[in-house]
C-alpha cells in the first residue's frame, strides 16, 4: 500500500506550471475575454494545422509498415480517449481489471503517468495513488517507455492480461481490444485540435475502435445520448459497426480523513461546499446535485491539479464562513490531501465521493470481446 504524505510539497517550477496550464485552459475554453487571449486563441488554432498533419503522418505510418508496433506473447487492451481528461477512463480501467480478476486473470497495468507527483523515492500520478489504492493486488508501471514496462511486468509478476492506460494515441504497442471513454457531456471537447482545443486527434480516429464506452449517462438526456450515438454512426466507416455501451459513475459512499464511510443519503439536502480537479468538473458537480446535495459553493481546479496548503486553509476557511454542512471532493482528489499532517484542523467535514463505473447498457458485448481477447 502505498504511504501518502500530502499535500504534496510543490516546487516554484510546478507552481508556474499549474499557473501557466490553467491560464491556457482558460484560453482554449474561451473563458478568457479579450484582444490578448482572442489572438492567443488564433495562434493555437493556427498550430493546430501541423499537429494534425504530424499525427496523421504517424498513424500511417504505423499503419503501412514504416513503423512497427511490437506485438507481446500476452493480450494487450487499450483504454483511451480523443480529448484532454474528464471522460471517466480511471473508473473504466478499475472496473475492466476488476472483471479480469473476478475471471481469474492476472493483470497489469501500464501507464504514461502524467502530472507527476514525488512520494518518497517514487514519481507518482492521482490516478496511481486512486488505482493503487482500489486495486491493491494489481501491478502498476508508470512511464513513458511502455514498452519496456511491459517487458518488465512479463518478467516480475506473469500477468495473463496487460492493460494500456490511456493508450488509444499509444501505436507502438498492438492490442488486441482498443476501447475508448467519451464523456456523455462533452463528447468530442470543444471541436477544436490541440493545441487549440481538447481534441487530441480528429472525432472519425474512432474508428480505430472496437467499442466505444459513453460514460455519465445518467447526467444526460435521452436524447443526447441518442445524437451522441448518431454522430458515432455518421462517422464509423463504411460497413463499419462500433459497439456503444453506457455507462454511469455510482456512488458508494462518502469517506472521512479516517476512512470512515458514510452513506450517500446523508448528503440529501445537506448544505455543500463542493470542489475538484478534473477534466469535466461539470459531471461532478451533476452527479451531487442528482444527490441532492444543497451546492452552496463549487470550485473548480486545473485536471491534476496539486494543492498547497494555503488553497486548502482558504477552501476550509471559506467554507467555514459559508456554513455548509460539508467539503466534498473527488476520490482522485482526496487521495492527495487526505493524509495531511494538518488534517485535524479542519473546521468543517470533509469527505470524498467513492464512486464506480458501471455498464448500464451493452454489458454483454463488453464481456464477450473480453473473452474473445483472453481465452
Amino acid at each position: 500500500m502505498t504511504t501518502l504524505i500530502g499535500p504534496y510539497p510543490l516546487s516554484e517550477e510546478n507552481t508556474v506550471v499549474q499557473r501557466l496550464r490553467s491560464l491556457y485552459l482558460s484560453i482554449i475554453k474561451e473563458e478568457s475575454k479579450g484582444p490578448l487571449p482572442s489572438l492567443a486563441l488564433t495562434t493555437l488554432s493556427l498550430l493546430s494545422c501541423p499537429y494534425y498533419a504530424a499525427i496523421r503522418l504517424r498513424e500511417l505510418m504505423y499503419r503501412y509498415g514504416v513503423l512497427e508496433a511490437a506485438t507481446l506473447p500476452v493480450p494487450v487492451i487499450s483504454v483511451g480517449n480523443i480529448t484532454m481528461g474528464g471522460t471517466g477512463k480511471t473508473q473504466f480501467l478499475e472496473l475492466l481489471a476488476k472483471i479480469l480478476l473476478d475471471r481469474g486473470k492476472k493483470v497489469a497495468i501500464l501507464s504514461r503517468g502524467y502530472a507527476g507527483l514525488k512520494v518518497g523515492e517514487k514519481q507518482v500520478n492521482d490516478e496511481y495513488l486512486e488505482l493503487s489504492e482500489r486495486l491493491p493486488s494489481v501491478p502498476i508501471l508508470l512511464g513513458k517507455d511502455r514498452l519496456s514496462n511491459a517487458k518488465k511486468a512479463l518478467e516480475d509478476s506473469g500477468p495473463d492480461c496487460l492493460l494500456l492506460d490511456d493508450g488509444f494515441q499509444h501505436l507502438r504497442l498492438t492490442r488486441d481490444l482498443d476501447i475508448v471513454v467519451i464523456d456523455g457531456l462533452e463528447p468530442f471537447g470543444n471541436g477544436r485540435l490541440l493545441p487549440a482545443g481538447t481534441l487530441r486527434e480528429p472525432p472519425a480516429s474512432i474508428n480505430r475502435a472496437n467499442l466505444v464506452i459513453l460514460s455519465h449517462t445518467d447526467l444526460c438526456r435521452p436524447a443526447e445520448i441518442q445524437a451522441i450515438k448518431k454522430r458515432l454512426a455518421e462517422l464509423a466507416e463504411t460497413d463499419r459497426h462500433i459497439p456503444s455501451l453506457e455507462a454511469v459513475h455510482h456512488p458508494l459512499c462518502l469517506e472521512d480523513m479516517t476512512a470512515r464511510h458514510v452513506e450517500t443519503s446523508w448528503l440529501r439536502d445537506k448544505k455543500v461546499y463542493a470542489f475538484c480537479g478534473l477534466g469535466n468538473p461539470r459531471s461532478f458537480e451533476g452527479t451531487l446535485r442528482l444527490m441532492g446535495a444543497d451546492m452552496v459553493r463549487f470550485k473548480e481546479f486545473p485536471d491534476h491539479y496539486h494543492y498547497t496548503t494555503k488553497e486548502l486553509h482558504s477552501i476550509d476557511n471559506e467554507a467555514s464562513t459559508l456554513e455548509v454542512d460539508a467539503v466534498v471532493t473527488t476520490h482522485k482528489d482526496f487521495v492527495k490531501i487526505k493524509n495531511a499532517a494538518d488534517k485535524k484542523s479542519w473546521q468543517t467535514p470533509i469527505f470524498s465521493l467513492r464512486v464506480e463505473m458501471r455498464i448500464t447498457s451493452g454489458l454483454d458485448r463488453l464481456s464477450e470481446s473480453l473473452e474473445k481477447v483472453t481465452t
